[in-house]
């Protein structure tokens, strides 16, 4: 995932709870415009490839969507990974590192936003949730994955549903609610021993960090910039 290989937990998360530390869509090539939703697959700046959160309109009408923080700074241009020939879709208008979220302004002339993607479905917001419930992600690389909810906290929480590079930012639901963004591994591969899940059949793998959407709305909305008021499709 060039960049975003780092996929690093943010501390603020891992604190809170108690511990240290493929394609989405199908579409052709040949599109020029990108449609778009929770799940699909992103391709920041040059190479790094992320998923999006989910995509809507902010309280100033504009299309706006979200991403793990590391995958980009401020000022990236963005593509979708699976409509090349829209060119560039988008660009990141503010990636905080502590919270690890990144807000995406989306050019609404060559975008077409989707409520679901890849048989995940976004109809709302609800707030982080209790450890022991089940939720699933929508990832661009593990498509759809489901796993317990391990700890939990008003800013993120450990879940286990299968996870791997290219799924950072990856919307976490409850039913058909956002609740979180992937963020990062618990425990991150080293050169000798993959962590991360190659399986969705094998539950042995790490457990996965999400950060709370609640608390990536809340920041953005105190900043009154870009994404305040963000209200999905």
């Amino acid at each position: 995932m060039q960049v975003a290989q780092r996929w690093i937990a943010p501390a603020a998360v891992v604190v809170a709870c108690g511990f240290a530390a493929a394609p989405a869509a199908s579409a052709d090539s040949g599109d020029t415009v990108a449609a778009l939703g929770g799940g699909s697959g992103l391709v920041l700046g040059r190479s790094t490839k992320c998923s999006l959160t989910a995509i809507g309109y902010d309280a100033a009408g504009r299309l706006v969507g979200f991403t793990a923080g590391h995958c980009a700074e401020a000022g990236t241009p963005v593509h979708g990974e699976q409509f090349p020939d829209a060119g560039v879709v988008g660009v990141v208008r503010d990636s905080d590192a502590e919270l690890d979220y990144a807000v995406i302004e989306f050019d609404p002339s060559v975008v077409t936003p989707l409520r679901s993607v890849n048989g995940g479905t976004i109809a709302g917001l609800a707030a982080a949730p209790p450890a022991w419930s089940v939720v699933c992600q929508n990832g661009r690389t593990s498509g759809n994955a489901c796993g317990v909810v391990w700890a939990s906290s008003p800013v993120g929480f450990m879940e286990q549903a299968c996870s791997s590079y290219g799924d950072s930012g990856a919307p976490v639901t409850l039913g058909d609610q956002l609740v979180g963004m992937v963020s990062a591994p618990l425990i991150s591969d080293t050169r000798v021993i993959r962590f991360s899940c190659t399986d969705a059949n094998n539950p042995v793998h790490t457990p996965v960090i999400a950060v709370a959407f609640d608390t990536v709305r809340n920041a953005v909305d105190a900043g009154k910039g870009v994404g305040s008021g963000f209200q999905p499709i």
